[in-house]
C-alpha cells in the first residue's frame, strides 16, 4: 500500500510538471511524455482499486490508461509512419 502511495505521488507530480512546463512555455513536445505518465498514473490508481475491491470502479482505471496508452502508440505511429 505504501508503495502505490510513492508512485502515485511521483507519476502525479511529473504529470503536473510537465503540464505547467507545457502551458506556461507553449511548447508541447513533452506532450506524449506527459500522456505516458498520465497512463502509468491512472494504472497505479486501477491496480490500488482493484486490490480494495470497491465494486467495478478499477476498470474505469484501467480502461482510461489503456485509451491513454493506445493514443501514445497511436501518435508515435503516425509521426514515424506520416
Amino acid at each position: 500500500m505504501q508503495n502505490t502511495k510513492i508512485l502515485k505521488i511521483t507519476f502525479g507530480a511529473v504529470v503536473l510538471i510537465l503540464s505547467v512546463y507545457s502551458l506556461w512555455t507553449k511548447d508541447f513536445t513533452y506532450q506524449g511524455v506527459t500522456v505516458f505518465f498520465l497512463g502509468l498514473f491512472m494504472s497505479v490508481f486501477g491496480v490500488e482499486e482493484s486490490k480494495k475491491n470497491k465494486g467495478r470502479r478499477w476498470n474505469l482505471y484501467v480502461f482510461t490508461a489503456v485509451v491513454l496508452f493506445a493514443t501514445l502508440l497511436i501518435q508515435y505511429v503516425t509521426v514515424l509512419w506520416g
